[in-house]
């Protein structure tokens, strides 16, 4: 009889045990909106930090230069492409190196048609492309 509740005993143990781990793993968050918080707030603190590093104006007037010359170089990164840029339209880009504080710059760009391969060129570091066949 003694053994018998042993094995109760340890049985019913493994199934809480079992139990109580499936009910964590259930219920854990997957840190994917964590993440992205972090993402973004990195963003918002390193626009926020380079705009305290100007000095000899007021804040405020630091801050809405900054501002400006930032959303100046959001929007000069899609310049420079005759027709501009079709929104929703996934594209094929091609970077290359920048000179001076610039890294990079958009060099080509293709917009994405349905029925049509894109390829690297031969002997070339451009895209190409052609109907499928």
């Amino acid at each position: 009889m003694r053994m018998w509740s042993r094995v109760v005993a340890v049985v019913a143990g493994a199934a809480l045990a079992a139990g109580g781990f499936a009910l964590g793993r259930g219920t854990a968050d997957t840190h994917a909106g964590h993440d992205a918080g972090v993402r973004e707030g990195h963003a918002a603190g390193l626009q926020e930090g380079r705009a305290l590093q100007a000095t000899g104006s007021s804040p405020r007037t630091i801050r809405a230069a900054f501002d400006a010359g930032y959303a100046a170089g959001a929007n000069d990164v899609f310049g420079g492409f005759d027709g501009g840029w079709s929104v929703a339209t996934p594209y094929v880009v091609v970077l290359r190196a920048s000179r001076g504080p610039v890294t990079y710059r958009i060099d080509a760009r293709l917009p994405v048609r349905a029925g049509v391969e894109y390829y690297l060129c031969p002997r070339s570091p451009t895209v190409c492309a052609q109907p499928r066949r």
